[in-house]
């Protein structure tokens, strides 16, 4: 949808009009648009919002003659109404009335007692449905709890609550989604329900998916953004029946930025926004500016830049414990200091939209970042590396909403690149001698992908004097991610050779394709019941090489043929019933394969450091097969102790079991040659991605609840999260013959147990907190110009945890809490300041399932100015 600028209409003679009571018969008869029935789901609004929607769901275009009255909200209504009778319901008691002005236009003017036949002229204001899903300012927090699934959303206004230091934190009070990367990574690694990581969850960004992946100390999955250009984020844990849905299992993270109507009010014919923050704690300076214009009813673009600058910050010091390694090294903001935290990230995006037909919409858009930064790679932070990573997308979409019912088209086409150019410099001995020579690796991924969906729709009989409909969706959907790696070293007279990093974060092809049918039946927006089944597939092949200490990497290693595929039809079923108005009850049940990724089956070469351990490729890894099993209520009430205020709540208990679960795990190297006191012991060891032979079970809680009252508010979220990642697996993955005891411990010959294959041996799982607790609440004085807030976080990490006994860098992080207050105040329509303090009681913490367990930033004041223009 967009207001834009419109010319001069003509009324046609004899038209139909309606004064939002009655409706008055004219010669004219009405057009079939008009007459058409549509599902309506329109809440409580300003009038002008009201109509967007209404025009984004009918495809009329509505006039407006004059200006709408900035203060009128509409009363809240949905089910299947003609497009005449949801117009008569959106003005009532408004004071405004409609007329028809051809076949898919109406004009809003004011009721008149004179109003005549005659031609009129209309101020130059119109309301367009051009838009499609996911590109307009419509995203509505209350469709969480209209969802019979899990479902997220975080709007802009909820974001600019509060400064964003990282990109991480906007997940922050989300049910049931954490963040795997700690502070020093602008990187994201979305944790969905326990799963995260090599496709697991699809985060994407306007549709176009971010799949890059860099084998380093900690999370590996990565997707870069810039906070500043978002408009929203939409986790949808549920249904993968939809676009997007293809070799994914716990769901999709949709990154939606700015577009025009997120930048200009309804009325507005051209504009901008600008924001400009500076804080305490090395935040040193945070702008952005966007700006949009609506050339022509048919014609609108948007534009954004932003700069975000950030120093080496200070970590908390109350409470100053962190974590502890797996060999039970303990860890303080003493010996596991943040002293590389900086990063310079400059960003920009540009949207055009294009009304092609009165049924056709194109969309194309281009987001695009540069960032600088340093991160460390141990838990002592003694290492460095220095990053630039940049990152491009391309998106075009193109929408076909015919009149009937059985078209609603999307295509979506994309292409993203991201591109890591690292530098790690030498390092030394304590003695000062070269201990490792310096790199510089080129680590790129592109990813092109294209998916069409359709929406078919048929309105059947009343039944039982009741509406009810059958919707039909479906689609299909491919992608391809090439990956390259090029990697060189200063030789310095240090270990270290260029193969080591080009082989752990491997080159290579994957193409995935998906097909997806669901079927829905809804009766009187009471009872929904639906049945899908997807279709996925995958193909995954290249040339690895594998070494041992007999046949060393240097010396190329022995060739060894990747030839992967896999396919998997899943069904998927549920059922909702509102028993009551207000109330909605229901469950869920799917399957779903993942695919392995490129890094996950071609990874090769070795640990760099000299520490000699082989990377080894497996050519028989399976793909993950997932089952989810689900069940919620939801809760909608309005006016609950006083008029105009909210109720929101969603509770759902969730059980996933994943078959082949996929991680990385310590293995033995074929031959047997290390010798103890002359006899053979086996400290030979590789590292490759295997397959637990055991499922993997999550079990979880969610609760997102919130109550408005206007002058004051206050909501929060719970997350509870059991995880099983222990398990045995297949420690022989190459396809050779092995030194039969090559994976026992053997003591003056006598064996005495396996080294390799049990949970023991696994490497770096990183598991969600066990539980999350997050409380939000404020006041809002001077007509709710002036807010003040305060937050709460309250994390418990897991009891149980995959990781290796072996490592140095996989810990256990201690439990901790936070709190933030945050404050805004509106000068006047145009000019807003705010000021936030994070961290208030300067916790020393590490985030939960942070990567290499940098300590969190203490407390940090930031001041804000926005402006619209």
């Amino acid at each position: 949808m967009a207001l834009v600028p419109a010319p001069l209409q003509a009324q046609p003679t004899a038209p139909t009009i309606h004064d939002g009571l009655r409706t008055t018969p004219v010669e004219l008869a009405q057009s079939d648009d008009l007459r058409r029935t549509y599902y309506f789901d329109i809440p409580a609004e300003k009038l002008a919002s009201a109509l967007v929607t209404y025009s984004r769901i009918s495809g009329i275009d509505v006039v407006v003659d004059g200006n709408l009255p900035a203060n009128h909200v509409t009363n809240p209504f949905k089910g299947d109404m003609t497009a005449q009778n949801a117009l008569d319901q959106i003005l009532a008691q408004s004071g405004l009335t409609w007329q028809a002005l051809d076949g898919n236009t109406v004009s809003i003017v004011a009721v008149s007692q004179d109003q005549s036949s005659s031609g009129i002229t209309t101020a130059p204001i119109t309301i367009t449905s051009n838009a499609v899903d996911g590109l307009g300012a419509a995203d509505d927090p209350d469709a969480v709890y209209e969802t019979p699934g899990g479902l997220s959303v975080v709007t802009r206004e909820k974001m600019q609550e509060k400064p964003i230091r990282e990109a991480r934190d906007i997940f922050g009070q989300m049910a049931g989604v954490d963040i795997s990367n700690d502070a020093r990574d602008p990187g994201l690694t979305v944790n969905v329900r326990g799963q995260q990581e090599m496709g697991r969850v699809n985060v994407n960004i306007d549709g176009a998916r971010q799949n890059y992946n860099q084998v380093t100390h900690g999370t590996t999955s990565r997707v870069y953004l810039d906070p500043a250009l978002l408009a929203s984020v939409t986790v949808d844990k549920s249904n993968l029946d939809q676009s997007g849905g293809a070799g994914a299992s716990a769901g999709i993270v949709t990154l939606r930025t700015l577009n025009t109507d997120d930048i200009l009010d309804p009325d507005e014919k051209w504009g901008g926004k600008v924001n400009l923050s500076h804080g305490t704690n090395n935040y040193q300076f945070a702008g952005d500016a966007s700006v949009a214009g609506r050339v022509s009813p048919k014609f609108d673009v948007a534009a954004a830049v932003s700069r975000k600058v950030i120093g080496n910050y200070r970590a908390g010091s109350r409470n100053p414990g962190l974590f502890t390694t797996g060999n039970g090294n303990y860890y303080s903001t003493e010996n596991s200091r943040p002293e590389y935290t900086y990063s310079r990230q400059t960003s920009g995006l540009l949207k055009a939209n294009v009304k092609l037909t009165d049924d056709q919409e194109l969309h194309l858009g281009y987001v695009g970042s540069t960032i600088d930064y340093a991160k460390t790679s141990d838990v002592t932070n003694s290492y460095v590396d220095f990053n630039e990573t940049q990152t491009h997308t391309l998106t075009a979409k193109h929408n076909w909403d015919l009149v009937s019912d059985l078209i609603n088209l999307d295509t979506n086409l994309y292409w993203t690149r991201t591109q890591n150019n690292q530098k790690r410099p030498v390092r030394y001995t304590n003695a000062g001698a070269v201990s490792t020579n310096s790199f510089e690796t080129d680590y790129t991924l592109d990813t092109v992908g294209v998916d069409i969906a359709n929406e078919s729709r048929w309105h059947l009989d009343d039944l039982n004097d009741g509406l009810s409909s059958v919707r039909l969706n479906y689609g299909t959907e491919f992608f391809q991610d090439k990956g390259t790696t090029d990697s060189s070293t200063g030789n310095e007279g240090g270990s270290g050779a260029g193969y080591q990093l080009e082989g752990s974060t491997p080159g290579g092809k994957r193409d995935v394709a998906g097909s997806f049918l669901r079927g829905t039946y809804d009766w009187n927006d009471r009872f929904e019941v639906y049945g899908g089944v997807r279709y996925d597939y995958y193909q995954l092949d290249g040339d690895a090489y594998w070494c041992d200490v007999r046949n060393t990497c240097a010396n190329g290693g022995v060739p060894y043929d990747v030839d992967l595929s896999d396919q998997k039809l899943s069904p998927s079923f549920g059922a909702s019933v509102t028993p009551v108005q207000g109330m909605q009850v229901f469950a869920n049940y799917r399957q779903n394969m993942r695919a392995p990724t490129i890094t996950e089956t071609m990874i090769k070469g070795e640990h760099i450091g000299n520490v000699g351990i082989p990377f080894y490729s497996n050519a028989n890894l399976k793909s993950e097969e997932s089952e989810t099993k689900e069940i919620g209520v939801n809760f909608k009430y309005d006016d609950v102790v006083q008029k105009g205020d909210k109720f929101r709540a969603k509770l759902s208990y969730y059980r996933t079991k994943v078959e082949n679960y996929i991680t990385l795990g310590y293995v033995p190297q074929p031959a047997t040659t290390s010798q103890f006191g002359g006899v053979l012991v086996n400290t030979n060891r590789a590292a490759a991605m295997v397959n637990l032979s055991d499922p993997v079970y999550i079990n979880g809680t969610e609760l997102e609840l919130g109550y408005d009252a206007q002058l004051y508010y206050l909501g929060g979220t719970l997350s509870l999260n059991d995880m099983d990642l222990e398990g045995n697996y297949d420690p022989f993955v190459l396809n050779t013959t092995y030194d039969p005891l090559a994976n026992y411990n053997i003591s003056f010959g006598t064996v005495t147990w396996p080294l390799y294959g049990s949970g023991a041996t696994l490497y770096g799982i990183y598991a969600m907190p066990k539980r999350k607790i997050t409380v939000d609440g404020g006041l809002r004085f001077f007509d709710q110009d002036l807010v003040l807030g305060m937050s709460a976080t309250f994390v418990q990490p897991q009891d149980n945890f995959g990781a290796s006994d072996l490592s140095t860098v996989v810990g256990k992080y201690f439990s901790y809490r936070v709190f933030d207050f945050y404050s805004s105040y509106k000068i006047n329509d145009t000019v807003s300041i705010s000021f936030n303090v994070n961290n208030l009681l300067d916790e020393a913490y590490v985030q939960g399932s942070g990567g290499t367990f940098s300590p969190a930033p203490g407390r940090t004041g930031v001041l804000t100015l926005r402006g619209n223009f």
